[in-house]
């Protein structure tokens, strides 16, 4: 700032200029129109409609003999359903206040002010004062863009509100369907499984109604055909029981003769087979897989005839049923297989058989000391 210059005159000093003083008061009135403006503009004017009025009229001054119709009073309109009270307005920031205004210096009693000094004042003036303008309008500016902002908020919240009661308006629905769904499913289910149970009795029932019919059909037919047998049987037996007692006597004769030939034929038989491990020997001694153990076959019978049951009908003649079968051993004598290789005619004597070689578990071990993998068992009913 360039320092000012005081003249000097040989007069009476002058009188101070009043510039300074006209621009203050100007920028004064300017600063406070600003924030009335600012007032008014954020200020929220309340306007009401006044009500009907009734005005009653007089002819000439002379009041009729009936008063006039009094107008019907207008229907009250609906009231309108009140909207939800937004929240209250953030009030703007106040307008900072303007810098004070600077007292006018008192001017040097020299004779004169240098008229750059007083320019440079103004124009700092005129500076502070825009600034005052920029920040008032900053603040207002900064108002409004709160207010948009807090607004877009309300907005926000309002649209994720009406989606979450729609996802939960969505969600009770479906489940209420599901809940339907599984409902009907369980009805029909239950109801399929009642006419399956109804159709399935109603089957049992005639089955078993046509079982028994046919049962009583059957005993009545076995019941004819047994008295019909009955009676022929009992023409058939008075006319042979003379021709019975005959034959029964020549019978045991003959038996008597068989029992003796066969006795002497075995006697032949024992003597030439009586070596061990020859097949067909005698049952004690005629087991094929004991290698060079003479009584191994009677081993195994011993070991297979706990468990045969089955007890022998009385011998007629000569005939002596024979089973035979291959078993398949392990090395520790456990029974791995068994199958049939010659049956004896008789099936029950067979299941016999095989039971009672099952049951010898293991068998026995041989004088060698090593089971062999496959052993044939050969067992005679009345040995």
């Amino acid at each position: 700032m360039t320092p000012p210059i005081i003249r000097h005159h040989s007069g009476p000093p002058a009188t101070p200029p009043n510039n300074d003083n006209r621009i203050a008061l100007i920028l004064a009135l300017l600063v406070h129109a600003l924030l009335l403006a600012v007032l008014i503009v954020n200020l929220n004017w309340h306007t009401e409609n006044p009500g009907p009025v009734q005005v009653q009229l007089w002819a000439d001054g002379n009041s009729p003999v009936s008063p006039p119709p009094q107008p019907e009073p207008p229907k009250p309109e609906p009231k309108p359903q009140p909207e939800p009270e937004p929240e209250p307005q953030k009030q703007p920031e106040p307008a900072p206040a303007p810098p004070p205004t600077p007292e006018p210096q008192a001017q040097p009693k020299a004779e004169e002010v240098d008229p750059e000094i007083a320019l440079q004042e103004a124009k700092k003036k005129r500076e502070q004062e825009e600034q005052a303008r920029q920040e008032a309008e900053a603040a207002k500016e900064k108002a409004r863009l709160a207010e948009e902002r807090k607004q877009a908020e309300l907005k926000e919240k309002k649209r994720l509100e009406q989606e979450r009661q729609a996802a939960e308006k969505a969600a009770a629905e479906k489940a209420a369907a599901e809940k339907a769904a599984a409902d009907k499913a369980a009805a029909d289910k239950a109801a399929a499984e009642k006419a399956a149970a109804e159709k399935k009795a109603k089957e049992d029932a005639a089955k078993k109604a046509a079982a028994e019919k046919a049962a009583a059909e059957k005993a009545a037919a076995e019941k004819a055909a047994a008295e019909k047998a009955a009676a022929a049987k009992a023409a058939a037996e008075k006319a042979a029981a003379a021709k019975a007692a005959a034959e029964k006597k020549a019978k045991e004769e003959a038996a008597k003769k068989a029992a003796a030939d066969k006795a002497l034929k075995d006697a032949f038989r024992n003597d030439a087979l009586g070596a061990a491990g020859i097949p067909g020997g005698t049952a004690d001694r005629n087991q094929a897989g004991g290698g060079n153990d003479s009584g191994y076959g009677a081993k195994v019978r011993a070991c297979v005839q706990p468990g045969v049951a089955y007890p022998p009908p009385p011998r007629s003649g000569s005939n002596n049923p024979t089973a035979q079968y291959r078993v398949k051993l392990g090395s520790d004598g456990k029974v791995n297989g068994v199958t049939l290789t010659s049956s004896s005619g008789n099936a029950g004597f067979d299941r016999a058989v095989e039971t009672g070689i099952r049951r010898c578990n293991p068998f026995p071990k041989p004088s060698t000391g090593r089971y062999e993998p496959i052993i044939d068992v050969v067992y005679r009913m009345y040995d």
